[in-house]
């Protein structure tokens, strides 16, 4: 009967305490939008949920992006976390060239440097030492994505999920009723071709649960007073951005993770046309799942939570 007892106790205590994080790899384009930014700081905040395996930077500069990425994991203590640099496609055209103004912030940054390893290189070992278990949350031009499947075309398919800001399926920016050529999904549409027809487990967070999530006045003004390493970090950013009223795209990719109950989702088929256009098959096998509507008030209380309820600093 002790002996019953004892392990009964033991196993509780496992499911108690012994519960492993979700491991995740952050795929970005921090410098373009604020919202990337306000994603990295959520996922940062987040660390008793999400085991942030590592950040990789896409499209344009990638350089310069892990050079903002970098001082964010510095300045809150998060050293530990590598950067890994996408495919640098700055001679794209002029607009992947653009030195955005968020780089400034992080221009002269050289305290941490970005891993050796490529972008491609680590999202592809991570998920093949990690079989089903880590979720890739992209949240830029999936540029990365598609390096991965053309080098190893079945690495993808071993991500548990991936959860991706990407396309527009019911409902256009400012939740406009006809849709757009989502911003990730036209500036590669070649990249997005192949990632929509990868055949991974793939979530969409589109333009459908993302363009009502608005970081009105009153919250940048709670967060500028918090004056804390992280929040003064984001406001930076946010000064420099140079506009007024955020829309949080990307952090509603890492809600859909840790807040499943704020969405609905759907399961249907999807494809890329040669303008950028995310198109619903109807009658088609479902490849894709896609969220459709989300409790955007309780979503923004949530993160504002997480922003406000941190000290993290060296």
């Amino acid at each position: 009967m002790k002996l019953k007892l004892t392990i009964v106790l033991t196993f509780m205590t496992l499911m108690l305490f012994g519960q492993t994080r979700q491991k995740v790899i952050f795929d970005c384009d921090l410098g373009d939008d604020i919202d990337d930014a306000f994603a990295l700081a959520m996922l940062l905040t987040n660390q008793d949920k999400l085991d942030i395996l590592g950040i990789t930077t896409c499209y344009g500069r990638t350089n310069d992006r892990a050079k903002v990425a970098l001082k964010m994991l510095y300045e809150t203590g998060q050293d530990k976390i590598p950067v890994a640099l996408g495919r640098n496609t700055s001679n794209t055209d002029a607009r992947a060239n653009w030195y955005a103004e968020q780089f400034y912030w992080a221009k002269d940054f050289n305290k941490l440097k970005p891993i050796q390893q490529s972008a491609t290189d680590f999202i592809i070992e991570n998920l093949r030492k990690y079989p089903n278990e880590v979720i890739i949350i992209s949240v830029g031009p999936v540029t990365n994505m598609a390096d991965v499947i053309d080098k190893d075309p079945q690495a993808l398919k071993l991500a548990k999920k991936v959860y991706a800001m990407f396309g527009s399926f019911y409902i256009g920016y400012n939740t406009h009723p006809s849709i757009d050529a989502e911003w990730n999904v036209k500036v590669d549409i070649p990249a997005s071709k192949k990632f929509v027809n990868s055949g991974a487990n793939i979530v969409y967070a589109g333009l459908d649960v993302t363009a009502m999530v608005k970081l009105d006045k009153v919250k940048r003004d709670i967060l500028l007073m918090r004056q804390s390493v992280l929040t003064n970090a984001l406001s930076g950013l946010y000064v420099l951005w140079g506009n007024e009223t955020p829309t949080l795209f990307d952090p509603v990719a890492i809600g859909m993770i840790l807040y499943p109950e704020l969405f609905k989702t759907k399961k249907i088929n999807i494809s890329v046309d040669d303008k950028g256009f995310t198109r619903v098959n109807e009658n088609q096998v479902p490849n894709a799942e896609v969220g459709v509507s989300i409790d955007s008030n309780e979503f923004v209380n949530r993160i504002m939570k997480s922003y406000l309820f941190q000290n993290l600093e060296r």
